[in-house]
């Protein structure tokens, strides 16, 4: 690729097409030595042309990839330099891809690239349509490029490597020192303006934000914010400081600098389409991606309603009961300042504030102390957090408030509410509570969810692995278990719940430890649901050790993995299932085989099954392989049940996102849109 790249900039004027060298395509059929076959035809010819171009252009020396990186390289210095820079060498790698899309690999022959341009004049030539500036101006590239402009006019060096933009190490550390030093002046008022700033993506009604932007059908694209970035070193900064009337400009120079500086690190996706066409050599960079972008643009949140929902049910589950915890007062301090909190502005109180609102009914010691377990000490949150990469310093989910001199502030209901069910969990494991004895008190709390919306189930019912089964599937197992099953009159839903979440290391941009964490939550329920659903199909029937049975009688099956809390933008289901296809046939290969493992393991049996007779009959025939696998978190499923009062109305609210998405990756926001969009 390099090599290409050197002599597409290095001789750049000889790269300009002439699209009026030839007459005719009789004088191009005499040049190029072309025989006519039939009618003697301007298309013929062209045809011919098509394919001279891309056996010419064959080679296994550059990558689908590597292409389209050179595109992106030769698009970046185009735009970022007001179209001066490699104009000739960027048109005539567009109009190659104008002409004939893509090939799986190229060559890096310098002579076979000259021979190419001669047969793209030939063709341009003879072709009726010529393409014009529209060819060269969709590009999500001249955004980046305008974030270029920006940092350099700033005094930012930023150059462009192999496709990617480059800012050099000792300007980004200064970028970096100008960012601390204004967030440092401005203290506590920096959260302030990010939750007066966020405030117009509020939905009262779901009680979240919409951080997460649409994007463009048109090519005008926005340029994100990085809320999420924002938000977490502001909370780096709490300290109370003087008064002034230059934080406000300071807080405005910061957004705009950051907002440039994180466009060019190229996470934002600017086509609504893109996540659509991936491979298997593009989707781990995708996932990447993905996670990033939702670490520095968006903010984890939960609904102040699911969140007194979720703690109140898993920490007063019959199965915490042996260690005789009390958190009747931690519910009822969640539920206080629930009710107090506004979503654009930080909550203040006192223990005096919040025993005086639960009337009384604790004592101010037991108040306090409580209030001091859910609480940071000032300076404790993301202390030393700046860097972006350094997410190992971001604690902030970790506790719900802040203990500054004598009052504590509560940031957000929506985006700190984390902190209640972090801090609870930390409790119980302190007295003993492992993961098995959570995990079960979880799923109890998953039950109850369904059975008090009137949604009837099979739920922890295990059932014997035949030798003949286990072979079939190559695996060992000798029993599993159903976690929940969900039956329609022409749909059986099979759900396996994980409480895995997405790791520091994942969220800090490392592949291999993504594809581990989403295949520990979601290729492992889906492998597991897909045993399930193999002896369904192939036997009709699942006979359980508890006596009871569940029959296939020809409906459809629909297989759920879900999470405990939100993956964010790798839940959409149009990007699950381009993960998934890319993967279906592929395996993971790291220079760390003890990780590769843990994803292979769930690959080869989720790829055992659809090489079965029974899912090739089933699905075989069908392009979208996984398009009855699904990835959902339980708020999700809370914001479905609110809406569901019987197994029907919940399989149809489980499927209003099946077939539409925004493009913004966020579940809630085409949920709602949907809902309103069937009501209207």
């Amino acid at each position: 690729m390099e090599s290409v790249l050197k002599f597409l900039e290095e001789q750049e004027s000889s790269w300009s097409i002439n699209y009026g060298r030839y007459d005719d395509f009789y004088q191009v059929a005499e040049k190029f030595g072309y025989e006519f076959k039939a009618h003697k035809t301007a298309s013929e010819v062209k045809n011919y042309l098509k394919e001279m171009i891309k056996e010419t252009l064959y080679g296994e020396d550059i990558n689908h990839s590597e292409f389209n990186r050179m595109q992106e390289h030769l698009a970046l210095k185009y735009y970022s330099s007001n179209k001066i820079e490699c104009s000739n060498s960027f048109k005539f790698i567009s109009l190659i891809t104008y002409v004939i899309n893509s090939l799986q690999s190229y060559t890096k022959s310098a002579d076979s690239w000259r021979l190419v341009k001669d047969y793209l004049e030939a063709f341009l030539s003879i072709s009726n349509h010529h393409p014009n500036d529209s060819l060269f101006s969709f590009d999500e590239n001249r955004d980046v490029a305008k974030s270029i402009q920006f940092l350099r006019k700033k005094g930012y060096q930023v150059s462009i490597l192999s496709g990617y933009p480059s800012i050099a190490k000792k300007d980004e550390e200064r970028l970096f020192q100008a960012v601390d030093y204004r967030f440092k002046k401005m203290g506590y008022n920096a959260i302030y303006f990010t939750l007066q700033c966020i405030s117009n993506l509020y939905d009262s009604s779901l009680k979240r934000f919409f951080l997460r932007s649409e994007p463009s059908v048109t090519g005008v694209n926005k340029i994100d914010i990085p809320w999420g970035y924002i938000f977490n070193i502001s909370l780096a900064n709490l300290h109370f400081v003087k008064k002034s009337i230059n934080y406000k400009k300071q807080y405005i120079e910061c957004i705009d600098l950051l907002k440039h500086y994180f466009c060019i690190q190229k996470l934002q996706t600017f086509n609504k389409y893109s996540c659509m066409n991936h491979r298997h050599d593009t989707i781990l960079p995708a996932l990447q991606k993905e996670i990033l972008y939702d670490q520095h643009y968006s903010i984890d949140q939960i609904s102040e309603n699911h969140i007194i929902q979720i703690v109140s049910g898993i920490f007063t589950s019959e199965t915490l009961a042996p260690f005789g915890i009390d958190i009747n007062l931690h519910i009822d301090i969640l539920r206080s300042v629930s009710r107090q909190s506004k979503y654009d502005c930080p909550l203040f109180f006192t223990d005096e504030d919040v025993s005086r609102d639960l009337r009384y009914k604790y004592s101010l010691q037991d108040v306090r102390s409580t209030l001091q377990l859910f609480s940071f000490d000032s300076g404790e949150i993301n202390n030393g957090y700046l860097r972006p990469e350094d997410i190992v310093k971001r604690n902030y989910f970790e506790k719900p408030f802040v203990h500054v001199d004598d009052n504590y502030i509560y940031i957000n209901h929506a985006l700190n509410n984390y902190g209640f069910y972090a801090s609870l969990l930390n409790l119980f494991r302190n007295e003993g509570v492992d993961g098995n004895i959570m995990g079960k008190a979880i799923e109890d709390f998953v039950e109850n969810l369904f059975m008090k919306n009137g949604i009837e189930i099979h739920s922890n019912k295990e059932y014997k692995v035949s030798k003949q089964v286990a072979k079939e599937l190559s695996i060992k197992s000798q029993k599993r278990e159903c976690d929940f099953i969900i039956e329609t009159s022409d749909t059986i839903i099979l759900i396996e719940l994980k409480r895995k979440t997405l790791t520091t290391e994942a969220r800090a941009g490392n592949s291999l430890k993504s594809i581990v964490d989403l295949s520990q939550s979601c290729f492992h329920a889906l492998a597991q649901t897909g045993c399930h659903e193999y002896l369904l199909r192939r036997d009709g029937i699942i006979n359980f050790e508890d006596g009871t049975k569940i029959e296939l009688l020809g409906r459809d099956v629909e297989r759920v993995a879900l999470s405990l809390f939100g993956y964010f933008g790798l839940q959409d289901g149009v990007f699950i299932q381009q993960v998934l296809n890319s993967l279906i046939n592929a395996q993971i290969e790291s220079d760390d085989e003890h990780e590769d493992k843990k994803v292979n393991k769930n690959l080869v049996e989720l790829q055992n099954q659809y090489r079965s007779n029974a899912f090739n009959e089933a699905y075989g025939k069908q392009r979208i392989t996984f398009f009855n696998c699904r990835f959902f978190s339980v708020p999700q499923f809370m914001e479905m049940l609110s809406n569901s009062s019987n197994n029907e109305e919940f399989k149809v609210e489980l499927n209003h996102t099946r077939h539409v998405s925004t493009g913004s990756k966020d579940w809630f926001k085409d949920y709602q849109f949907i809902r309103k969009l069937k009501k209207a």
